[in-house]
């Protein structure tokens, strides 16, 4: 495959604030990226006061449709709507040919 479509706009429906770290710990500056897809990942945990751990997920950012796109560290954290920060926990470069970015999958939780 020579030339992958970028993911639609249409697909993209969230914004994302992202929390960089900093150097010596703590957060550092913040990144607005709009037009991204949340695809949240829900399991049962064995608390006894919730039934369901809802705060996991797969964040895709396009390379060309996501604006203030950003390879986003792990380590990070990144805000999705009105939900609790998230951690950054690996970020996932998709390439086409010649290792040009198509877009990233960030596993948050």
């Amino acid at each position: 495959m020579r030339y992958l479509r970028p993911i639609p706009r249409r697909l993209l429906p969230d914004d994302m604030l992202v929390f960089l770290p900093a150097e010596g710990g703590g957060r550092g500056e913040s990144r607005l990226v709009r037009h991204v897809r949340f695809e949240r990942t829900e399991g049962v945990v064995s608390d006894a006061h919730r039934s369901a751990d809802a705060g996991h997920g797969t964040v895709f950012v396009d390379a060309v449709n996501s604006e203030g796109a950003l390879e986003v560290p792990a380590g990070a954290r990144v805000l999705i709507g009105a939900g609790p920060s998230m951690l950054v926990r690996a970020c996932r470069r998709c390439c086409v040919v010649r290792g040009q970015v198509h877009h990233w999958e960030l596993e948050v939780g």
